[in-house]
């Protein structure tokens, strides 16, 4: 079964903190080395971001944290900093403070300044990262599939985020097979109402999910097993996931300054959150080339593409989640370390 999800070249940004605004989504879109452009998490009521809790912090692995360091952007490395140097991330973040609906009207205002002939003249995708509960995640696809189907020049996906580990009292759902079980058939019912309205199959936007790092096997086949139940009535077509994103971040990490203090403030007030970048790399490569392994097993899911993130920011890395199994390839702590010159450097193997 051939790939569903094409992004060309296979490279683009994973849902972040530096993909939030109209200008951060503006300039991943105009930039001729990434093949899509991915949303940073949103709600259909918006999330109320607090820079007070919500937080995020570079830092070099296995050094000492100094006390009460800079977060945020002023925490990024300087240009005096090694380039070879490793750079983790961690973070207490939440979802964008922007609805899913404000972010339509952004992606309308960047592909609508393609008619006046002024921007970037090829139709590249935009993956929406959506999060709610099963019936919102379903609304959130009506909304996507009427932009699209309104305007034939928007080339639109949505991935429903199953993994964020900060928000307190709301475990992930991708650790969960019922509640996995639930998504899935919400995702399978929203596609089946609107295949027979769009102009055809290609119309139809794709669905994937972003999970969270699994540790252990039956972590992975729970998943798969999932996945091989929600089977599209579509004869042939197999899974209705078109792709999967992996991984999010590692939750219930923790960073202590040298006074042996939580670095971060967190919702929870532990300072425990997500970790990413350097640190993550082994990990997110061997969930990629498990997922690849298992999904290839099976006729129902072999065509589901991965989308591998996780501690990428030069070529060799994006060579080595691509040899995993990645179709392709994202970034989000290189994106906010580099800006959207990380993609060139990729590219170029700068």
């Amino acid at each position: 079964m051939a790939p569903k999800l094409k992004i060309d070249p296979p490279l683009l940004n994973s849902a972040c903190p530096w993909s939030t605004t109209l200008e951060d989504i503006k300039a991943l879109y105009d930039s001729p080395h990434t093949g899509a452009v991915t949303i940073r998490t949103s709600l259909l009521e918006g999330f109320s971001h607090d820079d007070s809790i919500h937080q995020y912090l570079f830092f070099t692995p296995g050094k000492t944290i100094p006390s009460k360091p800079p977060k945020g952007e002023d925490s990024k490395p300087t240009s005096k900093s090694a380039p070879s140097e490793p750079i983790s991330t961690l973070n207490t973040l939440g979802y964008s403070p922007l609805t899913l609906s404000e972010y339509l009207g952004i992606i309308n205002e960047i592909v609508g300044q393609r008619h006046l002939g002024t921007d970037t003249p090829t139709k590249k995708p935009f993956i929406l990262s959506v999060a709610g509960t099963p019936d919102e995640i379903a609304m959130a696809y009506a909304l996507i599939a009427n932009a699209a189907e309104m305007d034939e020049d928007l080339r639109l996906a949505m991935e429903v985020n199953l993994s964020c580990p900060n928000l307190k009292d709301a475990p992930p759902p991708a650790y969960d097979p019922a509640q996995l079980a639930e998504y899935m058939e919400a995702i399978s019912d929203s596609k089946s109402t609107y295949r027979g309205r769009m102009a055809g199959p290609e119309s139809v936007p794709k669905v994937g999910i972003k999970l969270p790092p699994y540790t252990y096997v039956s972590q992975f086949e729970n998943v798969v097993a999932a996945m091989r139940k929600a089977v599209s009535t579509e004869p042939g077509e197999g899974c209705v996931l078109d792709f999967i994103t992996c991984t999010n971040t590692l939750g219930s990490s923790l960073l202590l300054d040298s006074d042996l203090n939580p670095v971060l403030n967190s919702e929870a007030g532990t300072g425990i959150g997500g970790l990413a970048g350097a640190a993550l790399h082994p990990l997110a490569l061997g969930n990629v080339a498990t997922f690849r392994r298992l999904l290839d097993q099976h006729d129902e899911t072999t065509g589901v593409a991965i989308i591998g993130v996780g501690g990428v920011e030069d070529k060799a890395g994006f060579e080595r989640m691509r040899k995993v199994g990645a179709q392709a390839v994202a970034c989000a702590s290189a994106l906010g370390r580099y800006g959207v010159a990380v993609f060139e450097r990729i590219t170029k193997g700068d």
